[in-house]
């Protein structure tokens, strides 16, 4: 823990990223290398922190880091290939008189990255943010295919260029005779079906409602 004012007088920030495949690299502001926790962090990077933000609670704490590509463990052609898409990053303050002297800052993950020339920012969300973030299919009226994917089956060479799925299943059957493959639930009971009341019909046997919907 970082307890005492002399602390105050030797920080720095570290930064360790990992990637999904588990290659972990190393960066800090301070002036010359650092290891933490047996991982060298490296002061050539020229990585810095914006605007950390960490809220409480389970609410969206977002912000960026920015560097310079001038060390080997993050290159152009990494970036370009993805490698370090939804990687963790854990931020920590360290006092680099004794490194075993840190305290974490900031957990999160990368999102969008945007490179120009040897410069590069990334978009950080934080674990709150993953709460949030739809996780499977969701149950919905409409397909969740896209119009001529594999799930949808369908050759869009097939029909005119302007032609688009509106995803319901009246279209997919009427329009595309490919209810086969559609991917949502048309007989799921929305707010109109619990909150409908008789419709006049003489014919109250309990049948379905949903010849209307469809």
């Amino acid at each position: 823990m970082l307890t005492n004012n002399h602390a105050a007088t030797t920080l720095c920030y570290c930064w360790t990223v990992t990637r999904k495949d588990g290659t972990r690299s190393g960066f800090t502001d301070h002036d010359r290398d650092l290891s933490v926790d047996g991982l060298v962090h490296k002061a050539s990077s020229g990585l810095s922190a914006a605007d950390i933000d960490a809220k409480t609670g389970f609410a969206v704490d977002n912000s960026s880091v920015s560097g310079l590509l001038t060390d080997s463990a993050i290159t152009p052609e990494d970036i370009d290939a993805g490698l370090y898409d939804g990687a963790k990053i854990d931020i920590c303050e360290v006092d680099w008189t004794d490194t075993k002297r840190q305290r974490s800052i900031w957990t999160g993950f990368f999102g969008a990255i945007e490179r120009a020339g040897d410069r590069f920012t990334v978009e950080l969300s934080g674990q709150g943010e993953q709460l949030s973030r739809t996780q499977g299919r969701v149950f919905s009226r409409l397909c969740d295919a896209r119009f001529g994917d594999g799930r949808c089956g369908l050759n869009i060479a097939d029909f005119p260029a302007e032609t688009q799925c509106p995803r319901t299943f009246s279209a997919c059957r009427d329009s595309f005779n490919n209810t086969v493959n559609f991917r949502g639930f048309p007989y799921l009971i929305g707010d109109d079906a619990m909150q409908a009341g008789p419709d006049g019909s003489p014919a109250l046997d309990g049948g379905s409602r949903y010849g209307a919907i469809l």
